[in-house]
This record gives structure tokens, C-alpha cells and sequence, in this order.
């Protein structure tokens, strides 16, 4: 155990101090970083994998599932073929000027060599191109009309209705895509909304549901809701008879009813019973020789939601 322990002591008295210890340490990295900036200085040829990007695609084409990397052979510094392996860098490829006919098309890639050249770094040259040619599979979109369907949830708070039947702005768009796909194709539905608690007027912006290999004209739609708080209101309302021949009178059991009905609290005090019209038919006794005529409602204000007439048929009597 005593030599052991002399062996130890021996051993740290040799080691070197801290402060010579961190200048070892500054000389190794100093070393490294020389090192690495000659090495990263130099130019390397390499074959090199990028990402492609097609942009500038004409209107009415769709491109089938396509080549998305290539290979080209480079040379560049150090640094460079560094970054370019540590992220994949994209490039942009324009298929503006290619002509589309048939089913494929063909992209030579040294006529885009000079835009390409410039998406790359300072230092970097192009020397070839691995595949030289791509080519391209892709079919023509038809078009057609659609509805717009909104998926919508309204939860209404208490004593408030809707106004008027939801608006949809554009109600229809126009959709592009491969013919069998638009044949079977009859709407757009946007995504799901869910609006809870809604006591006024709702203007909501909706994303379309995407679909595969279709495009739209419009990617949202604006929907608008008007809302009112609403209240419940009777009026005694006389009933009509109409199409009654020369020389004929009817008298109804009853000849007023009660009509109730729902409407904005805002023209609560502009309605009145006049401005409801109910009717029976003296045609009705002809045809079908009914002992009660059925009431019908020939007039209403338009802003009146729900009416509900009581009694809803009525006797009568024919005098000559």
C-alpha cells in the first residue's frame, strides 16, 4: 500500500500546473482551428444531392408525383460542401418556358444551368448534372362551378334567432382538376366552426377543405350571420274569406283568432294585428265539403319568425 501511495503522489507532483494546463489546451484549439481553415479553405469535387422546387407552373397543369432530388457534380470550398450537408439547400426550378403536350414533358437541365448557378453558393461550380434530363409526367385540369357548403355550428344564447338564412361570400368557386375527379365532384365544404354564445350579428372568414389533386379559385370563404334578440307577441287577428261568389255570405265560428307569434324585440312596438292577413278559401267548401276550413296566412311582416294561430281551422255557415 506504501509504494502505491508514493506511485499517486509521484504521479500528480509530475502533472502539469493549471496554468500550463490551459495553455496546452489554447495551443491544441488554436491547432484545430488552422487546421480546419486549411482544410475548409480548399476546393473539393464531389457529387451533390439538392432538393427541387418547381415554380412557375402554368395555369391548368398538375404535375403526377415527380422527382423531388438530383445530383450534381461540384466543386467548392470546404465550407461550403460543409453546409450544404449540414442543410439541404432547395432548388428552384421554372417550368415557365417548357411546352406541355401530351401526357410528359422534358427538362434539360443545362438550358437552366446559369439560374441555377446562382441559387448556389459564391464559390461553388457546376460541372455536371446527374441526371441530365427529368422528366416530367402531368395532366390537364378541367374546371367547373361548385357550391360552397359551410359547416357550421351556431349555439344562439337565449332569447336570440337568426335573422335570415346564413350568406356565403362566394357561394360558389371554381375548381380545377382531372376530369374524373370533377365529374363526381358536386361542392366545397370549408372546416368545421363551432360558435358558442352568440347573441350578435358573425362575420367569419372559413378555410376550404382541401382535396387531392384539386385546386380552387378561392381558398376561403366569408360567412355572414345576422343575429336579434327576440321576444313573443299575441295579437286577435279577423279572418278573410276569399273567393266568394256574387249573392254568397259565409260567417265563421270563430271569426278572430289568436295569433302568436316571434319576432325581433327591435319592431316590438311597430306591429299590429292589421298587418296580418288570414283567409279561408270558400273553394275549399266546394271541393272538398269540409265542416272546417283550414285558416291560411296570406300576409305577414317579413321579420316575423314563428307564427302560431289558435284555432287553426275554423266553422262555418253558408247564407244564400
Amino acid at each position: 500500500m506504501l509504494n502505491k501511495a508514493k506511485i499517486y503522489n509521484l504521479f500528480f507532483k509530475n502533472l502539469p500546473s493549471k496554468r500550463r494546463f490551459r495553455f496546452f489546451l489554447l495551443f491544441i484549439l488554436l491547432s484545430f482551428t488552422f487546421w480546419s481553415s486549411t482544410k475548409l479553405s480548399k476546393n473539393y469535387s464531389l457529387k451533390q444531392s439538392f432538393l427541387i422546387v418547381w415554380t412557375n407552373i402554368p395555369k391548368g397543369i398538375i404535375l403526377s408525383p415527380t422527382i423531388q432530388k438530383f445530383n450534381i457534380s461540384i466543386t467548392a470550398t470546404g465550407i461550403e460542401i460543409l453546409l450544404y450537408r449540414l442543410f439541404e439547400k432547395p432548388i428552384m426550378i421554372s417550368l415557365s418556358e417548357l411546352h406541355f403536350s401530351g401526357k410528359k414533358t422534358k427538362i434539360i437541365l443545362d438550358n437552366q444551368k446559369f439560374l441555377i448557378q446562382q441559387q448556389l453558393f459564391d464559390n461553388t461550380i457546376i460541372n455536371d448534372f446527374n441526371p441530365k434530363t427529368i422528366d416530367l409526367n402531368f395532366s390537364r385540369l378541367d374546371q367547373k362551378s361548385v357550391l360552397v357548403i359551410p359547416k357550421i355550428q351556431i349555439n344562439l344564447r337565449a332569447g336570440y334567432l337568426i335573422d335570415s338564412d346564413i350568406k356565403i361570400s362566394p357561394d360558389s368557386i371554381i375548381v380545377y382538376g382531372p376530369k374524373s375527379i370533377l365529374d363526381s365532384l358536386s361542392s366545397i365544404k370549408s372546416e368545421f366552426l363551432i360558435a358558442n354564445d352568440v347573441y350578435k350579428n358573425l362575420r367569419k372568414k372559413l378555410n376550404l377543405k382541401s382535396l387531392p389533386n384539386i385546386k380552387f379559385s378561392k381558398s376561403k370563404v366569408t360567412v355572414d350571420l345576422n343575429v336579434s334578440r327576440y321576444t313573443e307577441k299575441e295579437f286577435v287577428v279577423n279572418v278573410e274569406v276569399i273567393n266568394l261568389p256574387p249573392g254568397i255570405r259565409v260567417k265563421l265560428f270563430p271569426p278572430e283568432v289568436k295569433v302568436r307569434t316571434t319576432l325581433p324585440f327591435s319592431i316590438l312596438r311597430s306591429i299590429n294585428a292589421s298587418d296580418f292577413i288570414l283567409v279561408v278559401d270558400y273553394e275549399d267548401i266546394l271541393a272538398k265539403e269540409n265542416k272546417l276550413l283550414k285558416l291560411k296566412i296570406k300576409s305577414k311582416p317579413p321579420l316575423v319568425k314563428k307564427i302560431s294561430l289558435d284555432p287553426k281551422k275554423v266553422n262555418y255557415l253558408i247564407r244564400r
